[in-house]
């Protein structure tokens, strides 16, 4: 890899502060970049800023606001195509939109699903997509004889 300013290939490892402005909320993070022996310019890794925005998603998802823009972080910080959200939610494109663009109110529930998918993925699961996509497109069940695990609680 070269330096994309100068195009030197004298690149060395390098630890950058990381900061983003979401809901009124300042978000800070160090993370790893490559940096220009040359002309200091510095290159954020691939994944660190993925990694970043999917921090502060699942920091809005514990803690708020309720509002239009953590709604729409949230969803572009997992990469939840809109229609496929609005797919999920029950509801049409246009009433993410409005969600997302503080044209309508975003529905707690909506709220709550989206911060479950968030701190699903955070945790590396899927089981809130996954049933969320079982439910808009129902399988019927296979016949027979259903044997369950039981587990203590």
């Amino acid at each position: 890899m070269k330096c994309p300013s100068c195009g030197s290939a004298e690149l060395e490892d390098a630890e950058v502060e990381l900061e983003r402005e979401v809901c009124g909320r300042r978000f800070k993070a160090t993370g790893l970049a490559l940096r220009c022996g040359r002309c200091g310019e510095e290159v954020v890794q691939f994944g660190v800023l993925g990694m970043f925005d999917l921090a502060i998603a699942a920091d809005l998802a514990q803690r708020g606001p309720p509002s239009a823009e953590a709604f729409r972080f949230m969803r572009k910080a997992i990469a939840l195509p809109a229609k496929e959200l609005a797919d999920l939610l029950a509801v049409t494109p246009e009433t993410v939109s409005r969600w997302e663009n503080d044209k309508l109110p975003v529905e707690r529930r909506a709220l709550a699903l989206l911060s479950s998918i968030v701190l699903d993925k955070v945790e590396g699961r899927t089981a809130t997509l996954e049933r969320l996509r079982a439910l808009a497109a129902p399988a019927s069940p296979p016949p027979g004889e259903v044997r369950l695990r039981l587990r203590r609680a």
